[in-house]
């Protein structure tokens, strides 16, 4: 953050400081300000971003600058900044079968699924379909930002005759899970 502040009253000021219970100011005081003058170059301000600011949104943020007036009284004032988080919701899976081969109509297929939250938001109620085989497990009540997780979703398919005759099953599963918004 940059600060810029100015003595908009009728008398010089004095130790004129900036405040910010959320980040870390640095610079000042300043010893006086005079009537009508601004100091853009003393104040600066840092915040580091948490998790929960990228999964809220946003980050509001207030200062305050407090200096004295010639009879030692107070003076202050304060500002708030709002930063709006760049959110990139994304979600991975890995299918993998664990029967490298089958023979017969009636025979199951099982599936191993690993999902991923490569997104920077954290997740919720995620969950794995498909429609030709049976999904057992979940939803995630939540997938951080990085984590995976290889244990809570299996499924199994019968093969049938036609798959048997084809040689080859394909089919594809969808992972959905919702970023803070719901969406």
């Amino acid at each position: 953050y940059a600060f810029t502040v100015t003595n908009a009253g009728n008398v010089t000021l004095t130790n004129v400081t900036v405040t910010d219970p959320q980040a870390t100011v640095v610079g000042g005081p300043l010893a006086t300000l005079a009537v009508g003058a601004s100091d853009s170059s003393t104040f600066t301000a840092s915040y580091i971003v948490t998790q929960a600011d990228i999964d809220k949104g946003s980050f509001l943020n207030t200062a305050t600058v407090t200096a004295y007036d010639p009879n030692g009284a107070p003076v202050d004032d304060d500002d708030s900044e709002t930063v709006t988080a760049d959110q990139n919701p994304a979600i991975q899976l890995v299918k993998t079968s664990i029967n490298a081969t089958y023979t017969n109509a009636g025979d199951l297929i099982t599936y191993a699924f690993t999902v991923s939250n490569a997104g920077n938001v954290t997740l919720t109620n995620v969950m794995v379909t498909d429609l030709a085989a049976t999904v057992v497990g979940g939803p995630l009540p939540t997938l951080g930002v990085g984590a995976f997780n290889s244990t809570t979703f299996t499924a199994t398919y019968a093969v049938v005759q036609a798959d048997v005759d084809a040689g080859s099953f394909t089919n594809t599963a969808t992972v959905t899970g919702y970023d803070p918004g719901g969406t």
